[in-house]
């Protein structure tokens, strides 16, 4: 047996292998530490810590109102999903209940990130064709996103209460767009996974799946049901006449990725209700007024969202501050992690990167 680390930017003598151009955690904040017998790997053990951000850290120095802009910063493909979870929590200790029309707004931005963030993910296995579709599509959410918030890749536009303005003209019909368009990817998709031979591949079972706490396409692929917008309804989700996504349950590479494209249609889904529900709200606030020092009261409070990448939960300790005592974020991708390490024993060495490719990650989400 050989032991070997796999990675990028590794010292001399140690295999370094590229992940790919597209893959989102293809840097050298991604690395395994491999057992090998002959050409099967025995055990990989993640290597985390390279790019370790702080953030938590820098919570506790943030005033609530200066914490809603830093949290989007760890996961870089699916920001808003941060920003609403700070947003969430803190409301939650303050008892405070935006207005309908900001919490529909939250509902599109969410699912639109969402649909974003599974683009990146799917671009690296299909085929040319639909990946430059999935990439042309990512583009055009970015624009988008850029028309509503004035940012292309961190939108800065969750407030504790609502959302920072209304949409602006013209946006709306634009989501509609972009939803529409994701739908018409998703049959290409299936198709192009189906033939990339992944089934049987790094296989997490449903008991394991539990017991690294997967989420996400990784949990829901090995039988997991804890998307929270179904298990705890937040925002308007339990409004929408959605079901969870349905696809196989095998627990491999395969399967994650069929929900992972079976998420992009249910956001798609998700849309086309939010935009048509939004226009009755029209002339509505969208957010609240808050003191000039806004100060959770003493106390801990604990909220969950389902994130790109499953479920992100907030632990928010306060002890009547501007600032939090401590604010402790549970990070999908950090579990995913785990068990996608765990399910890669017995894998050849040659199928190493398509089976991580499954996994869904971000890495500024795991060092965060």
């Amino acid at each position: 047996m050989r032991s070997l680390t796999v990675g990028i930017g590794l010292a001399p003598g140690d295999l370094s292998l590229d992940l790919g151009e597209f893959h989102p955690v293809s840097h050298g904040g991604f690395q395994l530490q491999l057992e090998l017998d002959g050409d099967l790997i025995n055990r990989a053990i993640p290597r985390i810590g390279f790019m370790h951000r702080g953030a938590e850290k820098l919570f506790e120095v943030r005033d609530y109102r200066q914490i809603m802009m830093l949290a989007n910063r760890h996961d870089w493909l699916a920001p808003f999903a941060s920003e609403l979870g700070v947003a969430l929590t803190v409301e939650s200790a303050m008892g405070i209940t935006p207005p309908e029309r900001a919490t529909w707004i939250r509902m599109l931005m969410a699912e639109i990130t969402r649909i974003n963030a599974d683009l990146a993910f799917l671009t690296g296995s299909v085929d040319i064709q639909t990946a430059q579709r999935a990439r042309a599509l990512r583009e055009d959410t970015a624009v988008w996103f850029d028309q509503v918030t004035g940012n292309r890749v961190h939108p800065m536009f969750a407030r504790i209460g609502g959302v920072a303005h209304d949409l602006p003209k013209g946006t709306l019909q634009r989501a509609a767009d972009i939803a529409h368009a994701a739908q018409q990817l998703v049959n290409p998709a299936r198709d192009a996974i189906a033939a990339a031979d992944l089934a049987g591949l790094a296989v997490l079972s449903e008991s394991d799946a539990l017991g690294f706490g997967a989420s996400g396409p990784v949990g829901h692929a090995s039988g997991l049901t804890n998307d929270t917008r179904f298990t705890t309804p937040y925002l308007f989700y339990d409004r929408l006449s959605i079901s969870p996504v349905s696809a196989p349950t095998d627990g491999d590479a395969q399967s994650r990725f069929m929900h992972l494209i079976g998420q992009i249609d249910l956001s798609a889904t998700m849309i086309a209700e939010i935009t048509t529900a939004l226009p009755a709200t029209d002339g509505e606030p969208v957010n609240v007024v808050l003191p000039k020092v806004v100060r959770a009261p003493e106390g801990t409070n604990y909220s969950w969202s389902e994130g790109t990448t499953g479920i992100n939960g907030w632990l928010l300790v306060s002890a009547g501050d501007k600032t939090p005592w401590r604010l402790k974020l549970r990070s999908a991708s950090f579990n995913n992690m785990q068990a996608i390490a765990h399910s890669l024993s017995g894998t050849p060495l040659d199928r190493l990167a398509d089976a991580v490719k499954s996994s869904f990650i971000v890495i500024g989400d795991v060092d965060r």
